[in-house]
């Protein structure tokens, strides 16, 4: 993704055109185009590569539709304008191609297709396959093919050689993002992107392969199919202020972009800027002047922190270049050290392009201080990861763990009723799957990080998924990899208790966790092969989850404590291992309330897990007992310091959950519940997107033990309204609360 870019519309939102499938056919007529890519270009090697297509339109009307793709990455411009980025990153079995109508760019007369396409070679982020610098554009139909195709139409290419890498240094810390840019200007091909560009020195990309559909019998290339989200949106980000500055005297107007910074010649500057809150995206800088100048760019989540990326540009010396980052930069925070030389430099602008999947946000909680301030920071960071793949952590991987994308995805769900970056985790993990059957931790993701607890926690992320969108045709596609994973488990118990024994691919967890974790996903697979219409299944799973419970009652339970050992016959305990095994219904009915009661009297250990963590308040939230949620919220005031996605959106999920007390009894949230627990808050509203496009809705007070107050249901929808071992029920619509 090297580029300079001319954006079309900076100072405004931008959502690219592509088409997703409910909105358009992106199937084309036929492939008849083919990858293309230089004559002297090597394939693994890292390159930065600029194709252009030339045309003249006279005759015609109507949508100009148009398929594309490339290997790694493109950014594609109409006549000097952008009109969109991608792929959206997969596999080489599912190797995504964007559909878009590029008719709003085109005009009467001349017209150009301009497109980036970067290969970082060994340096590409860690999600990031590849199988050699290539393009690929089909036209949608014959007209649109005739003119455009790569292939069996002329197009022209060179190699941007303004661009080198910055490897990022190994740390302490594991780092799978994208690598630094150096820059140097005076190398790059101004203007190339415009119509009037010429390009006639320019070599003749040749065409390197055909393409070939997904779900073909083929070599071990891209095999394509359609981008399953929508587009990225794009919008103007400024710093919202000035931290610190050596050497100049920079003002607002600097950070609005209203004012120019004038750096002299032989001149040292150093400025701290900060945007305010943590962001992801691509930051771009308009400048002029500055032949011999550098300019240092480092980015950071915090002011004292060590940074992991950083960026150099030499400038050229023309007037009002623009020049951004290549990847994806996640920071709060971007130093700038900027030494001229004989010149000056001007600074006219510089701010982030925050990026992020496009999401129409229609949530809202309020309830008190603290709540308030976790909803709105915690709704932030959760967002920031929602890019073409649910990212745990912007800053320092980029990659996309299952067990946190079960997270981000349903808090993501609450937020705008958009459940596809969700279902695309939860594909994309199914597609991961290795030999033995299981799946991996992460994916996409060019290594093979594989473990039992991962694979189990797929099984569950599933059930929660169906529980808030009813997706037969996704549960019919797992349900296979479902079993596998069940049976891989089923055939290592351990010859002494009978529980689940060692085995490969398992973690550190102790024997009582590892078995509570497979009860839950036999408890969990037995309600979705009920939903497949799998009854022998069901049953099986059911029967299997009996058994194991009572082996692990005998051999885990601690009477003396009233609640469950790690291992059998040990002493050391975790509240997740017992909230998970109330989740799973491996605790008595009787003892349920006692081991929760036991439960949240313990403090949470330093090691316990954002994941963790899920599972104890969800098992608050299914028993109903949630007394010391406030004390929880308030140990997670710290987390607005965090940058890890999935612990923001536990926040999110549980506010919704516990405090406003929603939540789904049935698949697709045709049922819910809503039973509150405001703490010592005085009132509590919260509007949650419901899958079917409506919006669930509380507004509660709470005096002397009572609650009034108002619900709204979508229309179809019923439900329960809890309070103090009192209930009504619930209906489609507004209704009024008095209890």
């Amino acid at each position: 993704m090297k580029y300079l870019l001319l954006w079309a519309l900076i100072g405004l939102s931008v959502t690219t055109h592509a088409q997703t499938p409910e909105a358009a056919n992106t199937t084309p007529w036929q492939w008849d185009a083919s990858w293309i890519s230089p004559v002297t270009n090597t394939p693994y090697v890292y390159g930065v590569y600029l194709f252009r297509k030339q045309f003249s339109l006279l005759n015609y009307s109507g949508p100009f539709i148009i398929h594309l793709s490339a290997d790694n990455y493109y950014r594609l411009y109409v006549n000097g304008r952008f009109a969109g980025m991608g792929p959206a990153r997969s596999d080489l079995a599912n190797w995504y191609y964007e559909t878009v109508d590029i008719s709003p760019y085109l005009k009467y007369g001349d017209n150009s297709l301009a497109i980036e396409v970067v290969n970082y070679g060994p340096a590409r982020p860690l999600g990031q396959f590849t199988k050699g610098t290539a393009l690929l554009v089909q036209g949608h139909r014959s007209r649109e093919a005739a003119i455009i195709n790569t292939g069996t139409t002329p197009w022209r290419v060179t190699e941007d050689e303004a661009f080198n890498l910055l490897p990022v240094k190994p740390g302490a810390r594991f780092y799978g993002a994208f690598p630094g840019d150096s820059i140097v200007a005076q190398y790059h091909p101004w203007g190339w992107e415009q119509t009037a560009y010429k390009d006639s020195s320019w070599e003749k990309a040749v065409s390197v392969a055909a393409p070939v559909r997904q779900g073909s019998s083929a070599g071990n290339g891209r095999l394509l199919t359609p981008r399953p989200l929508g587009p990225l949106s794009q919008e103007r980000q400024s710093f919202s202020r000035l931290v610190s500055q050596q050497g100049t005297t920079a003002d607002d107007s600097f950070l609005k972009g209203t004012g120019a910074l004038t750096i002299p010649a032989k001149r040292k500057v150093a400025l701290l800027l900060d945007v305010g809150q943590p962001t992801t995206g691509f930051p771009e800088m308009l400048i002029s002047g500055g032949l011999d100048a550098t300019i240092h760019i480092t980015y950071k989540a915090i002011t004292d922190g060590n940074a992991t990326v950083r960026d150099i540009v030499r400038p050229d010396g023309g007037n009002r270049r623009r020049i951004s980052a290549s990847g994806y930069r996640s920071f709060r925070y971007v130093q700038l050290d900027i030494e001229t030389g004989k010149a000056p430099l001007i600074l006219h602008d510089y701010f982030n392009v925050y990026t992020q999947y496009g999401l129409s946000d229609k949530s809202a909680f309020a309830a008190n201080t603290m709540a308030d301030s976790l909803w709105n920071s915690c709704k932030r960071m959760t967002l920031l990861g929602a890019q073409d793949n649910l990212y745990n952590d912007p800053f320092q991987e980029q990659l996309q763990y299952i067990q946190d994308a079960q997270i981000q995805g349903l808090a993501l769900a609450f937020f705008s009723g958009d459940h596809q970056p969700w279902r695309n985790a939860l594909l994309q993990t199914d597609q991961s799957r290795i030999p033995e059957g299981l799946v991996r931790a992460r994916y996409p993701s060019d290594d093979r990080q594989v473990t039992v607890t991962a694979a189990l926690s797929w099984i569950g992320a599933i059930q929660d998924y169906l529980l808030y969108k009813s997706d037969k045709a996704l549960a019919r596609q797992v349900y296979p990899g479902i079993k596998s994973i069940l049976d891989w488990v089923d055939r290592y118990p351990d010859a002494n208790t009978g529980l689940p024994g060692y085995m490969p691919y398992k973690d550190s967890l102790p024997l009582c966790p590892l078995t509570a974790q497979y009860l839950y996903a036999l408890r969990q697979a037995a309600l979705i092969a009920g939903y497949c219409d799998k009854p022998g299944d069901s049953l099986s799973w059911s029967r299997n989850a009996d058994k194991l419970r009572e082996v692990l009652y005998q051999q885990c339970y601690d009477a003396d404590k009233g609640w469950y050992a790690e291992t059998p016959g040990g002493k050391s305990y975790s509240r997740y291992t017992n909230a998970l095994l109330v989740l799973a219904q491996a605790v008595p009915p009787r003892q349920v309330k006692s081991i929760m009661q036991r439960l949240l009297k313990e403090a949470p250990s330093p090691q316990e897990s954002w994941r963790e963590k899920y599972y104890i308040f969800k098992a608050m939230q299914e028993t109903g007992v949630t007394t010391t949620f406030p004390a929880e919220l308030q140990a997670l005031l710290p987390l607005q310091e965090q940058q890890y996605q999935s612990a923001c959106a536990v926040t999110n999920i549980f506010l919704l959950g516990i405090m406003a007390g929603i939540q789904s009894t049935s698949y697709g949230c045709k049922t819910v519940l809503i039973a509150p627990d405001p703490g010592e808050s005085t009132y509590v509203k919260a509007t949650l997107a419901h899958p079917d496009g409506g919006l669930l809705e509380v507004d509660l007070a709470f005096k002397n033990n009572r609650v009034t107050g108002n619900v709204k249901l979508p229309f179809g929808i019923t439900g329960k309204f809890r309070w103090k071992n009192k209930e009504i029920t619930l209906h489609g619509g507004p209704q009024e609360i008095s209890l």
